[in-house]
């Protein structure tokens, strides 16, 4: 296929993925797979044949390279922008509907850190999943509505100020509420077929379980 033109691209960056049935179930259903730097790595482990390898090359051995002789390298030297940055930004000039990343978190605490504070920087025209063994995370401004069933696990966080932050659909529901030091909603859970989340200022992370994962 074009991969200019590609409907859902995944990336596999270098963090920590230990659920291998999420692994290949987002690889299986991708039109097109990116590997982030050290996340060619995992791909050889996993035998997922990665289209696009993206980075510096620092951290890749030259046996995955090898193997992945047919996958396009991409080699992005700026030292201003970490590995995810790198990936994301190549992945948003193929075009596609949506973006999934596997493998953000995990593993060092500063690399994580990094990933966290990357999403929450940017202003994505293209919707950006991350996605760990656990559940889905994304990051959201203004009115956003929630497809999940009832008793589906959502937790909700912000490092900023949130003001006007309305919840609803949900057993822990809120009301025009203001968190001008962050906010913190750990565990709620969905009561309604459609939830919604509606923020006058501000931003969230919202961490929604996978389907079947224990709370």
């Amino acid at each position: 296929m074009d991969h200019r033109k590609s409907g859902h691209v995944l990336i596999i960056a270098n963090g920590q993925i230990m659920n291998k049935k999420v692994l290949e179930d987002y690889s299986r259903k991708a039109d097109c797979i990116i590997a982030a730097n050290g996340g060619s790595a995992i791909c050889y482990e996993n035998k997922i044949y990665p289209h696009f390898i993206v980075g510096d090359l620092d951290s890749i051995d030259k046996v995955v390279l090898d193997y992945f002789k047919e996958a396009k390298v991409i080699q992005i030297h700026d030292q201003n922008r970490h590995d995810m940055d790198k990936a994301v930004g190549f992945a948003c000039t193929l075009n596609p509907k949506k973006i999934y990343v596997l493998g953000a978190f995990g593993k060092r605490l500063d690399h994580s850190l990094a990933n966290l504070v990357f999403i929450q920087s940017q202003t994505f025209s293209i919707p950006i999943t991350f996605i760990d063994d656990f559940g889905q995370l994304s990051y959201i401004r203004g009115n956003y509505d929630l497809d999940l069933p009832p008793g589906r696990t959502v937790s909700l966080f912000s490092f900023l100020p949130v003001l006007g932050l309305s919840l609803e659909g949900f057993t822990y529901p809120l009301d025009n509420e203001d968190f001008p030091n962050g906010f913190n909603g750990l565990s709620n859970i969905t009561n309604s077929i459609k939830s919604q989340i509606l923020i006058k200022k501000g931003s969230l992370f919202i961490y929604c379980l996978h389907e079947n994962t224990p709370t």
